[in-house]
């Protein structure tokens, strides 16, 4: 019984994988870019704010919101914290099924192999879904700016308006 709520637990976690925005590189394009990475903002008021790194100054944030499409601009010492996404992750919960499989060609020792396996399996698929990660514990708001559309602060001829 045990066995099969795991492996049901298994499934669902493949499944339900995250998704990620289309504007965010594979991890061998990172460097060739032309968008902003993927930020959440959660204000010292609760509110969130989601969507693509514009510019980071010393005292503001602006983010292209995914909802309206539209620019935000967020002071920094109204942010509690956030989360950064600058890549896609890489997903390997298709080898989940194969590390529940592949043990059971061991036979009885399959009692032993089968836990390892199954350890290890889960283990590799839930760094790959956290690699390209960073937040406010790891990062600070000068290293932020490296992951906007515009690294060095937003030019003077460009109206927040325009951009999408």
């Amino acid at each position: 019984m045990k066995t099969k709520i795991l492996l049901l637990g298994l499934i669902a976690a493949m499944v339900s994988s995250c998704s990620t925005p289309k504007y965010l590189p594979s991890s061998g394009e990172i460097d060739v870019n032309q968008y902003g990475s993927y930020i959440k903002i959660v204000s010292l008021s609760g509110k969130d704010l989601n969507g693509e790194l514009i510019a980071v100054d010393t005292s503001s944030i602006i983010v292209l919101s995914e909802m309206n499409d539209s620019c935000f601009t967020i002071p920094v010492r109204q942010v509690a914290q956030f989360k950064l996404r600058y890549a896609k992750p890489k997903h390997y919960a298709g080898t989940i099924p194969m590390g529940i499989l592949l043990p059971l060609i061991n036979g009885w020792f399959s009692v032993f192999t089968l836990p390892i396996h199954l350890i290890v399996t889960v283990s590799v698929t839930a760094s790959g879904e956290a690699a390209f990660k960073y937040s406010n514990k790891n990062m600070t708001y000068d290293k932020l700016q490296m992951f906007a559309r515009f690294p060095q602060g937003l030019p003077p001829n460009v109206d927040l308006e325009s951009i999408r």
